[in-house]
Parts: C-alpha cells; structure tokens; sequence
C-alpha cells in the first residue's frame, strides 16, 4: 500500500507528479539511451529510470541503493528527451534525482561529499581554479610530457590523455580587451573553459569580430552552475545563476556560450529559478539572450580549411538546445572542408562533465565506440563545441592511433578566416 507521503528527503526539488506522468513508456527512448545502446538494460533506460522515481514519488519504494546506482549511471546527455513524442522534461526529472542522492544518499555519502566540495570550493572559485589549473597547464606544454606519459597506467593515463595538446593562456573575465560601452554583446568566459581553452575564448573574439560583432568579457561573471545541478546540488547552481544574471542582466547584446553545457543551462535559468519569485522573470529575460557560439554565424561568411573533418555533436547542443545543423553548416561552407558523417555522430561520448571521473568503465566503454569510428573513417580533424567533450575525443584519438586534430569549432572558424592566429 502506497504511504501517504511521497519519500523524497528533499521535497521542494522532487521530481515532480506531472512530469513524471507525461511519460507513457512508449519505449522511443530506449535505442536514443547510450547507457541502454551498452547494457542493453531496462533500469538503464530513461524509462526505466522514470519508473523508478515514479515508486518512489507514490511511496511504493524506499530510495535504494539500487535506484541510486541505476540513477548514477546516467550521462544527461538528454538524447531522449529530444526523441520523445510526448515532451517529457528528463533533463529536469534527472536533476531532481540526484537532488535526492545530494540530500539522503543510501551510500557513498562520503564520495558525494567530496565531490560537492570541489565543484563548490575549487571549480566555482576563479582563484582557487587557476591555482589548481597552473600545474597541469604547464604540464600539458611540457616537453617531458611524452616520457611521463609512458610511465602511466590505467585511469591516470586516461586522464594524462584527456589534456589538449597545448593549452594556451587562460582568458578570464574582465573587459576582454573590447571596451564594455562599445560592445555589441558579451563573452561568457566560464569557469574551466576559460583556465584551459582560453585559446577558444580568443578565437571567438576573432570570429565574431570578423563578422562585425564586438564582443566584450563583462566583469563579474563566473561558474555556469552546469556542473553542480547535474550532481544535485540546485541550491547552489541556484545561487551561481544569480550571480550570472546580476553580473550580466545590465550588459546588451546577445550573451554568446561556446561551451554547449554552460549554454544549455543558462538557457534554462527560468526554470532552474521558476519558484523564486524575486529572480524567476529576470531569469527567464537572460535566457533568452543566450546564444550558443554557432547560432549568430553565417555561412556565407567564407574562408578556407583544407581537410577531412568530422563534426561531433556535443549532447547539450544537439538534444538540450536542438542545434544540429548550423555548425555543420558553417564547417561545410569553408573552402576545401570536406565533412565526414561518422556513425553515432550525436550518441555522447562518455564526457558529461564529470561522468569520466565517476564512472570510468561506462565513460570508457562509450570513448572506445568513438575511438573505433574515428580509426574507421581517418578525419584529419575532429571538431566539438564542448570543453569535456574536447578532453574525451583527445583520449580517442589516442586510443584510435590516428593523427587528427581535436578543435573547438570556432578554433576552425578563426584558422579558416585568418592566417594570423595565436593560441
């Protein structure tokens, strides 16, 4: 018999009774699930999962150690949310849950502990990240890091491998060299993104600049809340979105994301601050100014980049915010780009911001479908729109044994525009 409470700890960020109803079990989403494309598991369905939430919401299950692992082993990708007939807001659903494992874990209390320190203390603290960055910038660069990566084995090498190439300077937010009042709209700098691809940041600037959009790096700025909401800390992406919204909301112009999760997210601040009266219209105002990076961009804007390469739709680009083609168009009009269509093209890669840390053995099994693609088809470039993902397909690359390129969409915009380039 069904108790008369639902048994959620954390109530007030449950999933809620009419999204979880909306779905019918139809079962589209199951051959969209990358977790399910492996085990081929129910409980490792969206499906699946949203039955499990649906036991516990009618008080039919206890929050088990079981639903927690099953719940755990989810990338958010939200692959079936965008093939789903009947719109139902997995994303949302998903973030609730783990709100659930943020508040009451049944184990692995101590992890979760762990985890919410360095996403709070170090990852959403500019100057404690670039502390901690400085090192493996200067890593990334070294000639020693050929021998040392010889010497490594296992989950370290895999994370050895996931560093780029060469790692430019960090581009933080200030002015950005544009002058504030003249700007035409403004940079999100980010949080990791802006300590290891600042060199991204840069060529942004460039491209847009190119097109005639001057784009400033408003002060104030910070951590997108990306990461922490989608390990069930919403309190604190809440209190993260505020500090985005007060530091931005008096800019103009677009607010344009080259980072696919930062973007998604800022998109959806209405919702994450829908229950929060004093910001919840001020939210839904900034969201509606973020632009994905691609989104502002003609085609007909020209340049040349000779080679074969093969775009990779980052998870929270093609299914959270339903960009697909543009990039593709955009990569296809450079003179001697030849594109290359890989299988699974939009299936995640396993990144999913901090998932290859988590959980190493599904993160891996997904990175070797990539890898085994890549080593089938032989791009000369490999192109994304997301940092974690940037990471992932560096270790592919090596894993495949082919010599591509992994680059950031606007990285190819900025080389394709212009023979005067720095890193």
């Amino acid at each position: 018999m069904a108790s008369e409470k639902p048994l959620w700890p954390l109530l007030a960020d449950a999933p809620s009774d009419a999204d979880l109803s909306r779905c019918v079990h139809c079962g589209l989403c199951l051959n969209a699930c990358p977790t399910y494309l492996i085990t081929g598991l129910e409980v490792e369905s969206p499906r699946g999962r949203i039955h499990m939430a649906k036991l516990v919401s009618d008080g039919r299950s206890e929050l088990t150690a079981s639903i927690q692992a099953h719940w755990e082993l989810c990338l958010q990708c939200r692959a079936c949310e965008a093939i789903c007939p009947s719109g139902v807001p997995y994303g949302r659903i998903q973030e609730g849950a783990r709100a659930q494992l943020d508040a009451a874990a049944p184990v692995g209390k101590n992890a979760r502990r762990i985890r919410k320190f360095v996403l709070r203390n170090v990852v959403a603290r500019p100057r404690v990240l670039a502390t901690v960055v400085a090192p493996a910038r200067w890593y990334a660069n070294t000639r020693a890091r050929g021998l040392v990566r010889r010497l490594l084995r296992g989950r370290l090498r895999v994370i050895e491998s996931q560093l780029p190439h060469r790692v430019g300077a960090p581009f933080r937010a200030t002015t950005g060299g544009t002058d504030a009042d003249r700007a035409d709209g403004v940079l999100f700098t980010g949080c990791v993104m802006g300590e290891l691809f600042g060199n991204v940041h840069r060529a942004t600037e460039r491209v847009y600049e190119r097109a005639g959009i001057r784009l400033s790096a408003a002060a104030g700025q910070g951590c997108c809340g990306a990461l922490h909401a989608h390990d069930g800390d919403l309190e604190f992406a809440r209190r993260l979105a505020r500090k985005n919204i007060a530091a931005l909301e008096r800019t103009t112009g677009p607010i344009v994301v080259n980072s696919a999760g930062c973007g998604a997210a800022m998109k959806e601040y209405g919702d994450l601050l829908a229950n929060d009266e004093p910001w919840a219209r001020r939210a839904q105002a900034f969201g509606a100014r973020v632009k994905d990076a691609s989104e502002l961009l003609s085609p007909t804007q020209g340049g040349a980049f000779a080679g074969t390469v093969a775009y990779q739709d980052a998870c929270h680009l093609v299914h959270a915010q339903r960009i697909k083609d543009g990039p593709r168009a955009l990569l296809a009009s450079l003179e001697g780009c030849e594109m290359i269509e890989t299988p699974g093209a939009d299936v995640c890669c396993g990144a999913a911001g901090i998932y290859s840390l988590v959980q190493p053995a599904m993160s891996a099994e997904l990175r070797k479908r990539k890898s085994d693609q890549f080593a089938a088809a032989m791009p000369a470039v490999i192109v994304t729109a997301n940092p974690g993902c940037h990471m992932q397909y560096e270790a592919a690359v090596r894993e495949a044994g082919i010599q591509a390129r992994v680059m950031h969409l606007m990285e190819v915009l900025d080389e394709a525009g212009s023979d005067d380039r720095v890193g």
